[in-house]
């Protein structure tokens, strides 16, 4: 996989985190299916995957405003957040991001873009070891405008010390992808470890 894509070509990889890197978005949705049946609003699985990347309480409201619904968000977050973090030990790297990462560690510059918390990101970092092989990490609490936005991907390859033209950005999601090629990077959509060019 890693010779197929000549990884060392570039200036350094970012990462998102969540159903990029670690197997996490199941825990998230299941979280959000319960909140939502509490709360009266509609659950779309495969609509709120496509929305990784966005933090809950923006999602929260983007889709109360769709439904035409008028929720509490601040509880709705923290009710969400509540039942994702009994199950957040659960997420593990998925086996072939982790043999790309150990494989290039060292060699080409490695950052997280992600639309978690740091709280989150760094319990998930530490849980499963991933903060041994990339210390830059850039979440939804370090800047203003979120994926679709480039601004996630910018900051990382900023603090990579990395030409956002020379870098390549993993990602689940269309928004991530988006946001990616937002930034001018190279763009590879990776589902469960699997990479696809895009």
């Amino acid at each position: 996989m890693s010779e197929q894509f000549r990884f060392d070509q570039y200036d350094a990889l970012i990462f998102d985190m969540d159903g990029t890197l670690v197997d996490s978005m199941p825990l998230h949705l299941d979280a959000w299916e319960v909140t939502s049946s509490e709360f009266g609003l509609p659950f779309d699985r495969a609509q709120l995957n496509e929305y990784g990347g966005i933090p809950t309480r923006k999602t929260v409201s983007m889709l109360a405003a769709q439904h035409g619904l008028d929720i509490d968000v601040d509880a709705f977050t923290h009710r969400k957040t509540a039942l994702y973090l009994e199950n957040i030990d659960k997420a593990l790297v998925f086996p072939p991001m982790w043999e790309l990462v150990k494989r290039w560690h060292g060699k080409v510059p490695m950052g997280i873009g992600t639309g978690s918390s740091r709280e989150h990101a760094r319990r998930i970092l530490k849980n499963t070891g991933l903060d041994t092989y990339i210390s830059v990490l850039v979440s939804a609490d370090d800047i203003h405008n979120h994926k679709p936005h480039p601004d996630t991907f910018l900051k990382v390859a900023e603090l990579l010390g990395a030409n956002p033209a020379n870098c390549l950005v993993f990602e689940d999601t269309q928004i991530g992808i988006q946001a990616g090629k937002a930034g001018g990077m190279a763009t590879l959509l990776a589902t469960e470890g699997a990479l696809q060019r895009v």
